[in-house]
């Protein structure tokens, strides 16, 4: 799938009530305390497990009492979660997050960030219940998410010591693991975060080991592009994604995978050369692939056609 950009104005929205949370929080530095983030937005925190029904029964049973939205159909949260894999939801009516108790800590704390981003969001909460397929037309819910995203990113990221280490030394796969511990953040939210924020054409991918695919997964889960890429390539997708990894990748089950530079054509059916690097974690595939400059046309010419100068002539 590939990231959604989100217009000008939504994003400036969103940077607007992050920055107001960090000045809240008189932000200094590091990774951002979350549970400090809850206290001040008065927020609950809760884990469940979805073959558990314990914390999500006590959910359903206080909506049943309480809360409008869901008052007609009190178990369309067990729906959501049990049929969906839901791994965390915000309920509007509680503002209580709900994450689940077997991910991984990092993926807990981008999960978390990712529903306080839902709560800090005014219209997120007339249009769901926590990530809710069943009532969100495909389009609505992806706008939704990938708000949720972009501001979880710039809650755990924060814009202006996230902008400073980005470009204190040139970027790759070792780069974005030092920016991610320095944040206390999942490499793969770090280099999410690294390509959004790149000005220049540049593209990641999240998805599955381009020699060793596990059955029933796909490929390519995210193809995430910076906004000139998106604009200048918007025929490249997760198919040719994979392909250009397979050219370069090694069979090796984790850790540095290749590095390679790649032909990537535009819209205009221009080839451009990019620099791809490629690490598993075990988990993911993680790609970063960064614009070096257009490919150079060399035009042979045959010797018979060249013209001898006269001595003292310089010819252009």
């Amino acid at each position: 799938m590939k990231n959604h950009l989100l217009d000008t104005r939504t994003a400036c929205d969103i940077d607007k009530r992050v920055g107001r949370i960090h000045r809240d929080l008189d932000y200094r530095g590091g990774k951002v305390t979350l549970a400090e983030v809850r206290t001040l937005l008065n927020l609950d925190l809760a884990f469940y497990r979805a073959d558990d029904g314990g914390v999500l029964n006590q959910v359903v049973h206080k909506l049943k009492v309480g809360a409008k939205q869901v008052m007609r159909r009190p178990a369309l949260l067990l729906d959501a979660v049990r049929r969906f894999d839901l791994k965390a939801l915000f309920v509007p009516d509680r503002k209580q997050i709900l994450i689940d108790a077997d991910l991984p800590n990092l993926k807990k704390r981008w999960s978390e960030g990712h529903e306080v981003l839902h709560s800090v969001i005014p219209w997120h909460g007339a249009y769901m219940l926590g990530d809710n397929h069943l009532t969100l037309a495909p389009s609505c819910h992806e706008r939704i998410e990938a708000e949720a995203n972009y501001g979880a990113g710039r809650l755990l990221f924060p814009i202006a010591e996230f902008k400073a280490l980005y470009v204190a030394q040139p970027l790759n796969m070792e780069r974005i693991k030092a920016i991610a511990n320095h944040f206390g953040n999942t490499i793969t939210s770090t280099l999410w975060r690294c390509v959004e924020n790149d000005d220049r054409p540049c593209f990641g991918v999240i998805g599955e080991h381009p020699r060793r695919p596990r059955v029933g997964k796909s490929e390519v889960e995210h193809l995430i592009r910076s906004p000139s890429f998106a604009q200048r390539f918007q025929h490249f997708d997760e198919n040719a994604a994979m392909t250009l990894l397979r050219t370069y990748c090694g069979h090796q089950r984790a850790g540095p995978l290749g590095t390679a530079e790649i032909l990537v054509r535009d819209d205009d059916g221009q080839e451009h050369e990019f620099l791809a690097e490629t690490f598993c974690n075990h988990y993911h595939t993680l790609t970063l692939a960064q614009y070096i400059h257009p490919r150079t046309t060399q035009v042979s010419v045959p010797r018979s056609m060249l013209i001898k100068a006269p001595l003292g002539v310089t010819t252009r």
